[in-house]
């Protein structure tokens, strides 16, 4: 018994006409005579009656269709999963990711990409939240994983972590000598930001304006290595979570002190483009982005 000759066999039924299932298939009708005349012989009994305005099913085509119908069903799901395990996710995958993580999520995801899914280019940009955002809206990047700050998280985004933040200094430096900080005596410190309109800017502005006090920015850049160069050689103060500025801890260049009264925080999220549909690369990254930064 042929899977095809089965398929046929519905087709028919359902269109109740050889004619319409010819026109439909591209074959001839004298070949899909045989291929009825086969089953018929095969099964030992007939199949169809024909009648003037098509063909019908016999009693006996009657109560085996439900069969068929089950096992045309089984072979679709079969062949599907087939396809969908034999599937190889490859092509470009365009990934923007916040500066003050690449150093935590680059290496280990390439080297899982590089071992496991060989056949992903994986293309990367850094940058600030808001050059990240802009980029998904224009579809320069395919997916995204920034900070969101306080509540500001929107509806399309996937949250991955949240941290508290830190007012960073050089090592040594007496404002990071306690455990923690109040958010007023930080803000008054001469601090380097992002410019903005920056999200974390913009967050910090609120926050000093609801403390009743002036945030004492005085350096904006738009590098994350130029903030720490800065902090680390005494120059101005400054605001992230503590994973921003690991290396530069280990190697005791900085130091740090968790911010309190109120307690900041940032939520890493992850987003993507609108501008085209996600491919299976794309979702096999994003999958390994989310156990990168998954917190037991």
């Amino acid at each position: 018994m042929d899977i095809k000759h089965l398929q046929l066999l519905s087709d028919i039924v359902e269109a109740g006409s050889l004619s319409k299932v010819c026109a439909s298939r591209g074959i001839a009708q004298s070949a899909l005579s045989k291929h009825i005349a086969a089953l018929e012989s095969e099964f030992g009994a007939k199949l169809f009656y024909r009648t003037g305005r098509g063909v019908v099913l016999t009693e006996f085509g009657q109560s085996i269709m439900p069969r068929v119908k089950t096992l045309l069903g089984e072979f679709e799901l079969l062949r599907n999963d087939i396809r969908d395990r034999a599937e190889v996710p490859s092509g470009p995958v365009r990934l923007a990711l916040q500066a003050s993580i690449t150093q935590h999520i680059v290496g280990p995801l390439f080297q899982r990409v590089r071992a496991d899914f060989p056949k992903i280019e994986l293309r990367l940009m850094e940058g600030f939240a808001g050059n990240i955002e802009e980029a998904l809206a224009s579809g320069r990047t395919d997916v995204g994983v920034f900070s969101r700050y306080g509540e500001r998280i929107h509806k399309t985004d996937e949250k991955l972590a949240t941290d508290e933040l830190y007012l960073i200094a050089r090592a040594g430096d007496p404002n990071v000598a306690s455990p923690s900080c109040r958010f007023a005596d930080a803000a008054a410190l001469p601090l380097v930001l992002p410019g903005a309109p920056d999200g974390f800017h913009m967050m910090l502005l609120d926050e000093a304006k609801k403390a009743g006090v002036h945030l004492n920015t005085q350096i904006e850049v738009d590098s994350l290595t130029a903030m720490r160069e800065i902090v680390a050689n005494g120059a101005a103060y400054t605001i992230l979570t503590r994973q921003a500025v690991d290396v530069e801890m280990r190697l005791g260049r900085i130091a740090v002190s968790r911010i309190t009264d109120p307690v900041l925080t940032r939520t890493l999220v992850l987003a993507t483009s609108t501008q085209r549909p996600l491919t299976y690369a794309s979702r096999t990254v994003i999958d390994l982005i989310r156990k990168l930064t998954r917190k037991d």
